[in-house]
């Protein structure tokens, strides 16, 4: 069930959900980059907007811009407290305080060292043939990161995880992988800042395994408002429902005391 066609994926989200953003596809790397992927020098976050862009790109040990993002990737075991305990944020940032930054960094996810070699990104409707879509980005409005994220829970009840805080990086590359569950977040100010995050959008990640619940969602999207009101609001029930309540209101008030 989890085999859904990316380009499908693509066209679901581009087409019907009308998402104004390019999804994009990552991909967890074993042994190397896929074929024909690009390194870039990038802060790690921005290989989101990087593959908005139509490029296919990864960043590994060697190629980064980033010590944040080499952490929370798992390539950096021995970081030094600078990033460990946050006083980069204390350091070029007035509003935290060195506590804040140390809790931070404690309760933000990563990788365990050594569980990927590169971290690839493409376009989700051009991820070559054989290269596998561990993950699925997108940067779009509350509205549609609602429907995206919470299509899990439509459709099997399980709730998405939603992070404010924390690294852009840790929430939409590192939480997907190791709970398995879809993820929603605002990104930190540089994450938002690398890829031009507007203030009226934030990050949606979906791992594999839920791909075929937003497809589930869009192909069976309808909402009926009249029925929904008369179904939940006693100010729209239907006349004989309204009555049937009133019956077992008297009823009840009649009963045994």
């Amino acid at each position: 069930m989890d085999a859904v066609d990316p380009k499908y994926l693509n066209h679901l989200l581009v087409d019907r959900l009308k998402v104004k953003r390019r999804p994009v596809a990552l991909t967890y790397c074993q042994s190397g980059p896929p074929e024909g992927y690009e390194p870039v020098s990038v802060v790690a976050c921005a290989i989101v907007r990087e593959a908005e862009s139509g490029r296919k790109v990864f960043v590994d040990r060697a190629h980064h811009d980033c010590w944040v993002g080499q952490y929370h990737l798992g390539w950096m075991p021995e970081a030094p407290p600078l990033i460990t305990e946050g006083e980069y944020l204390t350091m070029a940032q007035g509003f935290f305080t060195p506590e804040g930054a140390r809790r931070n960094k404690s309760a933000t996810t990563s990788l365990p060292e050594g569980s990927i070699s590169a971290l690839a990104a493409a376009p989700l409707d051009e991820v070559p043939e054989g290269v596998p879509v561990d993950v699925m980005v997108c940067v779009t409005d509350p509205m549609r990161v609602m429907q995206i994220a919470g299509a899990a829970s439509a459709r099997e009840g399980s709730f998405p995880i939603g992070e404010v805080g924390p690294s852009a990086c840790a929430s939409i590359f590192a939480t997907p992988r190791l709970t398995g569950n879809s993820v929603f977040a605002t990104g930190d100010g540089g994450g938002r800042m690398h890829n031009r995050v507007g203030p009226s959008e934030m990050f949606v990640a979906i791992p594999r395994a839920h791909f075929r619940y937003i497809v589930e969602l869009i192909e069976n999207f309808r909402i009926d408002p009249d029925k929904m009101r008369s179904l939940i609001m006693p100010s729209h029930a239907a006349p004989h429902a309204a009555q049937g309540q009133a019956a077992g209101d008297q009823n009840a008030s009649s009963g045994p005391r």
